[in-house]
């Protein structure tokens, strides 16, 4: 009987290179979209070849697919990406950054204050831990009401950039083919019109529930009615709440000390954390 011998590159098959806590605690997740409902210590591998060529699919970007699916590989215990809070993807995505190149990324910056272009190597751990020292401001009062709202899950999130750019390519690439003035603006004002009415609704998806006088509304199109209907300092009470949690969540500058001898002086520079370029290369 011939044994069948076990290949010697088994055990060389990709390991977890680091453990993550999400943000979020696991807030805002419906119960099974993570391993066991554990939020903490998950493992992060680094990316496969396949994972690597759909980092550079540019379809499989905007339709969110090529996330999706190098979350599952490279994260396993994240069972269901598309139920991700918003606040918890840019630590996901560091995290495999990190397993996959290395604790830092080379950043390329010009000194502000005698345009030298320098490189930046900055530590990936850095972002990861500032994410986690945040919390999400998930109330705010206004006039007696209270409101609860929620970050946006990434399947929420890329449905409305797809509309979002699907309207930006019609302004840009279909308004200029009408010949008729006329029709023309007509036609880019409804766009725009409804461009609006999308940032909208954006911005009220996140409310989970209004509460005044002990009585709580938490039927979301009920509170849609509602807003459309009232007083103007709602919404804008809401779009302030969103946009402080949006500047709390968003990327830390880094202070960095230019290379040139003759200079040498402090700045700080933003590192993009967008994904179409953050896997570019190693």
């Amino acid at each position: 009987m011939e044994i069948t011998k076990e290949s010697p590159l088994k055990k060389y098959r990709r390991q977890p290179k680091i453990f993550i806590d999400l943000p979020s605690k696991g807030a805002f997740y419906p119960s099974g979209a993570v391993a066991n409902d554990v939020y903490t210590q998950l493992a992060v591998f680094s990316m496969t070849p396949n994972d690597d060529i759909l980092f550079k699919t540019p379809d499989a970007l905007i339709n969110g697919q090529a996330t999706v699916q190098n979350i599952k590989s490279c994260i396993p215990s994240i069972l269901d990406p598309w139920h991700m809070p918003m606040i918890d993807l840019d630590t996901v995505l560091i995290s495999i950054r990190l397993a996959t190149y290395g604790p830092s990324i080379s950043v390329l910056a010009n000194c502000p204050h005698c345009k030298t272009e320098n490189t930046y190597d900055i530590p990936l751990q850095s972002f990861i831990d500032h994410y986690n020292s945040l919390e999400y401001n998930d109330t705010f009062t206004v006039d007696n009401f209270v409101f609860k709202t929620r970050p946006l899950n990434y399947k929420e999130y890329t449905e409305n950039q797809k509309q979002i750019i699907a309207y930006q390519r019609a302004i840009n690439i279909e308004a200029p083919k009408i010949k008729d003035e006329k029709e023309k603006e007509e036609y880019e004002q409804r766009l725009i019109n409804e461009l609006a009415d999308l940032n909208v609704q954006k911005m009220v998806m996140t409310i989970t529930s209004v509460e005044i006088d002990g009585e709580v509304e938490t039927d979301l199109q009920e509170i849609v009615n509602w807003i459309a209907g009232t007083d103007v300092k709602i919404f804008h009470a809401l779009k302030k709440h969103i946009e402080g949690n949006v500047q709390r969540w968003a990327p830390q500058k880094k202070n960095v000390q230019c290379g040139n001898e003759n200079c040498k002086k402090e700045h700080n520079i933003m590192v993009r954390l967008d994904q179409s370029d953050f896997f570019g290369k190693g």
